[in-house]
């Protein structure tokens, strides 16, 4: 059964929703590396994303 999550860009779910989905797609047989892979990339890319507006935010600030 196709969730609604499974077709929208993961920069629309939150993280909860993006580990769901890749659990989902592991249990319909993707291979689990890969899912684990890319979902590490995203959270992380995200995390560094942050990071560095906040760094631009302090920066213009000062």
């Amino acid at each position: 059964m196709r969730e609604p999550e499974d077709d929208m860009p993961a920069a629309e779910l939150d993280a909860r929703a993006r580990a769901d989905a890749a659990l989902r797609r592991i249990r319909d047989g993707a291979d689990p590396t890969r899912e684990a892979f890319d979902l590490a990339n995203t959270l992380n890319d995200e995390s560094v994303r942050r990071f560095a507006r906040r760094l631009r935010d302090l920066f213009r600030r000062a």
